[in-house]
């Protein structure tokens, strides 16, 4: 991540703090309130590289600037120790692009979108309304960033469009290729548990498609899928555990048997 991006601080050197002044005879803090400074100092962190990535946009962008929308974990407050700052960038005119800066120990991706590209968006993207359901209005000029997170929001309530019959058909076939890939690879198990990885996301994907429901993080599936579906979740579970390729592929073919129990094969011409 190093090359291509652009640093905007160096993390800062913590303080000297009092404890060398504590006297020899007071005891020790407990240790289970060690944690606390830690996340503390965490949470200070990202307000610290929140604004300085506010300033640069600013700087950079200040002529068409309409608002900056903070999205992601740091949105949020879950963010952890690999986490990135998410920010989506909204411009007068046109405009999609991305750019990376470095700001003390993290990652900032920033996304710039012209208006009138960030409500189409909001309204075709499958990824879109998920992203700026939980995020925040940073700065913005006359609503701009306020409207958006407002049509996001009623796009989400909506849910997914529902996929047809035909396109849940190339989903069990999708699946099912990639399963059918795994059995082929059996006798080179690295190669076999590369393909059978594929054959998860493809199955995890499915099932959200199929449910109508917009996809969780990923971090959040195999806890969300399974409070949806406790047989589903419990298959998913296995298949990533399992030690043995044979137990693998027996719980894949399980998973595919449960999800797709209910769509047709495509339809045979000969």
């Amino acid at each position: 991540m190093d090359d291509g991006t652009i640093e905007l601080g160096a993390p800062q050197t913590p303080s000297d703090g009092s404890s060398d002044a504590t006297p020899q005879s007071e005891p020790p803090p407990p240790t289970d309130a060690a944690p606390a400074p830690a996340k503390d100092e965490s949470a200070a962190e990202t307000t610290q590289v929140i604004a300085k990535a506010v300033r640069y946009v600013k700087a950079k962008r200040g002529g068409d600037l309409a608002a900056i929308i903070l999205a992601g974990s740091a949105a949020r407050d879950a963010m952890t120790s690999h986490s990135d700052v998410d920010l989506l960038v909204l411009v007068l005119g046109s405009d999609n692009s991305h750019e990376l800066v470095r700001i003390l120990s993290r990652i900032v991706e920033i996304r710039y979108l012209g208006i009138s590209e960030a409500e189409e968006q909001v309204n075709t993207s499958p990824r879109l309304p998920i992203i700026l359901r939980k995020a925040r209005v940073l700065y913005e000029l006359e609503a701009a960033g306020s409207q958006l997170l407002q049509k996001a929001h009623a796009r989400f309530r909506q849910g997914p469009p529902s996929s047809t019959i035909h396109e849940k058909i190339r989903l069990r076939a999708t699946v099912l290729h990639w399963l059918g890939k795994v059995e082929d690879q059996q006798a080179d198990p690295a190669i076999a548990r590369h393909l059978l990885s594929i054959f998860l996301d493809e199955a995890m994907s499915a099932f959200y498609q199929l449910r109508g429901l917009w996809p969780a993080s990923p971090v959040e599936h195999l806890r969300f899928i399974s409070q949806r579906d406790q047989v589903m979740g419990d298959l998913l579970q296995q298949a990533f555990t399992a030690t043995d390729l044979v137990d693998q592929l027996a719980t894949a073919r399980r998973i595919a048997d449960h999800l797709f129990k209910d769509i047709p094969a495509p339809a045979r011409i000969d």
